[in-house]
């Protein structure tokens, strides 16, 4: 289905074909009802005909894209002009010389109106005005995003199967005729009526349903919500006019539709009697209620990720207060004072300054570049303190903006990784090379180390990030983590 969503929405989104062939089923359905002959061979000569004569508008429109970037654009205006001016008038010129209809696929027993090359060459212009009009419109207001749709549609289909039944009840156990049993002797004879009813009824409600879904998973959320009205009511024609006629010429062939007076489908004309007025009346009295209900998933979901969000920075903002390396950097300062060393009074002021930032900065939503960067520097300094090894340390930075603001603590997991799994338990020459390039626009951090343990990113810290990460920068990061002999490094990148 997912898949099925996604190609259907890069086709209604690429190209406006489907528009003007919607265009073409539209005025055919408008000359069928102005003939009063609601008949297949008279539809479908209209529809054939008129998308052969046309054709070259249509390819145009399912094209555009492509020969705007191989044509140029003035090149590809110049062919506009040929395919929706030039064409129709030509086509309406062998018309009048032939005295006669251009049609391929002549309709049978009706006259053909003397200007209808005319009347769609208008019509595709006007839709193509309409287009461009809309699309303005677009650039100036702007269009939103939406989530994943709710399961609203298991109540539906419920309901679908609880009318089905409630409706074969009612055609199969009407009274009885003359002659017929009744009581239970009647009641158990009509059961296989019944359940004939309910399984055509149920196909009857499903084939209008079909329209609601639609409506809910194709025209509102991409067409509306994405290219406004315009592209939405033509989306509605032309579900309505490509999907209609087979469905009841399906239903039609039902026997509980043929026995019972035929309901709504009439034999040999293409829509039933309602002329498409129920499905069109069912799309559009249900783009309320999709948007209603959109509306409300919406802001359960983000009031949802603000609580989650809030953990994890709270789970993460405990998990950066790592034990093992305050209790190991005091146990050095202990050493360290035992021998008066110099370096003590160093040693306490980076650690200070490395808790305070961690407890007041670690909660801000957002903190200056430069203040991180000034964490990762301080920490790398005391480890190399307390280690005491000789380690082949490189840190690049490739700042656009120093001030540039981003959540606190986003680098240090992939730091603390590199010194816990790599650095610490090396007993060899060691490094760690960081990288860091900020544009404005975006940020890249690299983190390289040698390691010694097997499986350096499966830890806590790494999860945690993946989490925040996930929901500070929705579909706005990268996070890889690749290991190569003795080698490990991860690498961040973000969108800002």
């Amino acid at each position: 289905m997912k898949r099925i969503k996604r190609k259907t929405e890069q086709f209604l989104l690429g190209n406006s074909s489907w528009i003007f062939f919607t265009t073409i089923l539209l005025i055919s359905y408008v000359m069928m009802v102005e003939s009063g002959r609601y008949t297949w061979p008279y539809y479908t000569s209209y529809v054939l005909s008129t998308t052969l004569l046309f054709l070259p508008v249509l390819a145009f429109a399912l094209f555009r894209g492509r020969l705007k970037e191989k044509l140029g654009r003035n090149a590809c205006r110049a062919l506009w002009a040929g395919c929706f001016l030039a064409w129709p008038v030509l086509l309406a010129m062998a018309q009048a010389y032939l005295s006669g209809p251009l049609f391929i696929f002549p309709p049978q027993g009706q006259a053909v109106p003397s200007g209808y090359v005319m009347v769609i060459g208008v019509g595709f212009l006007l839709a193509e005005a309409a287009i461009h009009l809309n699309s303005y419109l677009l650039r100036r207001k702007g269009a939103g995003r939406w989530l994943k749709q709710d399961h609203f549609e298991k109540n539906l289909l419920l309901l679908v199967v609880i009318l089905a039944s409630v409706l074969g009840a009612a055609f199969a156990y009407r009274p009885f005729s003359a002659g017929a049993p009744d009581g239970f002797a009647g009641f158990v004879q009509r059961i296989p009526l019944f359940i004939s009813y309910t399984f055509q009824f149920l196909l009857i409600l499903m084939a209008y349903s079909f329209f609601y879904f639609v409506n809910h998973y194709f025209l509102v959320p991409i067409l509306l919500k994405k290219k406004g009205l315009l592209y939405y009511g033509f989306g509605i024609a032309g579900a309505i006019l490509a999907f209609y006629p087979f469905l009841a010429l399906l239903l039609g062939a039902l026997p509980a539709v043929r026995l019972e007076g035929a309901l709504l489908f009439t034999a040999h004309e293409i829509f039933p009697s309602d002329r498409g007025g129920l499905p069109f009346s069912i799309m559009v009295l249900s783009a309320p209620l999709i948007i209603g209900m959109e509306w409300h998933r919406q802001s359960t979901e983000i009031a949802r990720l603000e609580q989650e969000r809030a953990a994890a920075e709270l789970n993460l903002l405990k998990q950066q207060v790592n034990p093992h390396f305050f209790f190991n950097t005091l146990n050095n300062l202990y050493a360290l004072s035992i021998t008066r060393d110099q370096q003590t009074p160093e040693v306490i002021l980076q650690l200070s300054e490395l808790m305070r930032y961690v407890i007041y900065r670690g909660k801000e939503e957002s903190v200056e570049l430069a203040e991180e960067v000034k964490y990762i520097e301080d920490y790398i300094r005391l480890q190399r303190i307390r280690l005491h090894k000789k380690l082949d340390y490189r840190f690049e930075k490739d700042i656009a903006d120093e001030k540039l603001r981003i959540p606190p603590l986003l680098f240090i997991t992939l730091v603390e990784n590199a010194f816990k799994h790599g650095i610490e338990p090396a007993e060899k020459a060691c490094f760690l090379h960081i990288r860091l390039k900020s544009d404005g626009a975006g940020l890249l951090f690299t983190c390289a180390n040698s390691f010694e343990n097997a499986e350096p990113g499966n830890g806590v810290g790494l999860s945690n990030l993946r989490r925040r990460l996930e929901l500070l920068f929705p579909e706005r990061h990268e996070l890889q983590a690749e290991q190569s002999g003795h080698a490990y490094s991860a690498m961040l990148k973000l969108a800002l």
